[in-house]
């Protein structure tokens, strides 16, 4: 099946934490038309079964494939840790990227002791998906994973360098760090705006894993070695799809995207 190239990509995220992914696409691949799709009525997918998340991602891919995207980019941890093949074996010859894959791989290549920290939510921590993937691409490697409930809370209270943040952050990264980890891995969307603040408690000999800007970059690697970039020079449109739009959900989404969201489309099962 020929693909078009002008075709936008489909980005979608149980809620709004996405967006980071979407920011780092607009930054790295700036030609490129995007849809995005948050599940906002049913959100969070962290307290869910695993059959109700694959039913969740089924309907959100089936909708994305009939906007005709290029690329589908499975911007939830949760969704990437236990319902990707849902989304692979419904695309067919359209490619699929996660940020469970490319937060990985990033993560295998750059360190140095084999030491490497993992941090995201409780879900994304217990499907251990993380360490699972650097294992099967270096099986000598160590890794350490911490659930951190509380960030995403903070994130989207607008709490991003409070102090309340702060200390809670040196007690998550605390049993983290004492394992001498070069790496550590964002693995959740919502933490890339907490990325300063991680930093400075990590301090400098701990490099981030931005699982947004991987995700990005290995979009960008796709579609500049199939070809299959935009080949338009003028301005790409931007589109955002809903389940609900509550009312804070402009505040935070614009947050997240560190932009306008302009126009905000509600979609209905």
């Amino acid at each position: 099946m020929a693909i078009d190239r002008t075709a936008p990509i489909g980005v979608f995220d149980s809620g709004v934490g996405g967006l980071t992914v979407v920011r780092a696409l607009m930054e790295r691949l700036p030609l490129e038309r995007i849809i995005y799709f948050g599940d906002t009525a049913r959100v969070p997918y962290g307290i869910k079964s695993v059959p109700t998340i694959e039913h969740f991602t089924a309907q959100i891919t089936d909708h994305l494939l009939g906007e005709g995207v290029k690329m589908l980019i499975v911007a939830c941890n949760t969704m990437a840790a236990v319902a990707s093949h849902v989304v692979k074996e419904r695309a067919g010859d359209i490619p699929v990227l996660d940020v469970i894959e490319a937060g990985a791989q990033a993560a295998v290549a750059q360190t140095r002791s084999g030491a490497i920290g993992v941090i995201g939510t409780p879900t994304t921590i217990n499907s251990n998906a993380y360490a699972r993937r650097m294992h099967e691409l270096n099986d000598s490697l160590r890794v350490f994973s911490q659930a951190c409930p509380l960030f995403v809370p903070l994130v989207e209270e607008g709490w991003l360098d409070h102090p309340v943040t702060r200390l809670t952050a040196e007690e998550y990264l605390k049993p983290v760090l004492a394992e001498d980890v070069d790496s550590l891995v964002l693995g959740c969307t919502h933490y890339p705006l907490l990325k300063a603040l991680l930093q400075s408690v990590a301090g400098p000999q701990v490099r981030l894993v931005d699982s947004a800007v991987t995700t990005a970059q290995a979009a960008a690697q796709w579609l500049a070695r199939e070809g299959m970039a935009n080949p338009a020079r003028s301005l790409p449109d931007y589109r955002f799809r809903v389940t609900d739009i509550p009312l804070r959900f402009q505040t935070i989404g614009e947050r997240f995207l560190g932009r306008s969201l302009g126009q905000i489309d509600k979609v209905d099962w």
